[in-house]
């Protein structure tokens, strides 16, 4: 569903990706984990289109969208959850009905919009409130919901639980497990390896801009010290 291939991407003259590589199949969902700095959120950049890599490729559903635009990639089903990020001045159902702009037929739009917000009762309540009036847990649910209303085939989530209780971040897995049933591929970038484990199937580990290790969560967290290695930038290379 999705595959990158010997990635690499700079910043003006400094390199931050060196021959990254990653894949999720369908049904997967997978975590790229690794300390701040190391160049995960550039790599979802490109994914999504926001950077053009150097060298290397990117695929969503096989097809090579490397040069393609953003726009293109989220009509072949990726959508991409960063942070709380919402449209402050806009209510909750406007913030949905923006991102329901890639389905054609109107009734269909309006349906998923009304399912968005069947998902998250707290977000029904406030659907007329804009979204600037929401708590840190509230605007992450609107994120969410608006990747619900795209029915993306790939999800990219990036920093999912940060600045969230503990109670929220367990509602909101739940949802996402819940996408993943319906055939919807995940791959998240998330700094609580707990949490992370306790949703995906894989994990990759970057460090310096490299992927260094991929291996399965259960064999992880069977290993805590090798976790707490890899995300402390100290690893033995493994070959994905």
């Amino acid at each position: 569903m999705l595959a990158c291939e010997g990635v690499a991407c700079s910043y003006g003259q400094v390199q931050v990706l060196f021959d990254a590589g990653l894949h999720v199949e369908q049904g997967e969902m997978v975590a790229l984990l690794g300390p701040n700095g190391v160049g995960k959120s550039t790599l979802l950049k490109v994914i999504g289109g926001l950077l053009a890599p150097d060298a290397g490729s990117v695929s969503i559903q096989g097809v090579d969208v490397t040069r393609a635009p953003t726009r293109e990639r989220i009509e072949r089903g990726l959508a991409q959850v960063v942070g709380q990020a919402t449209f402050g001045s806009l209510t909750v159902a406007e913030n949905l009905r923006v991102h329901a702009y890639t389905i054609d037929d109107q009734a269909w739009a309006r349906e998923a919009v009304d399912a968005a917000l069947t998902v998250f009762p707290r977000l029904h309540a406030r659907r007329d409130q804009p979204a600037s009036t929401l708590s840190g847990g509230e605007r992450q649910m609107l994120a969410l919901a608006k990747a619900i209303v795209q029915s993306p085939r790939v999800l990219v989530v990036d920093e999912f639980s940060l600045g969230l209780a503990p109670v929220v971040v367990g509602g909101l897995l739940e949802l996402v497990r819940r996408l993943n049933a319906r055939g919807t591929a995940v791959l998240m970038v998330e700094q609580s390896v707990n949490v992370a484990l306790a949703l995906v199937d894989r994990a990759y580990f970057m460090e310096k801009g490299r992927i260094v290790a991929c291996e399965s969560a259960p064999e992880l967290a069977a290993e805590p010290e090798r976790v707490r290695a890899l995300m402390l930038g100290g690893h033995a290379e493994v070959t994905a």
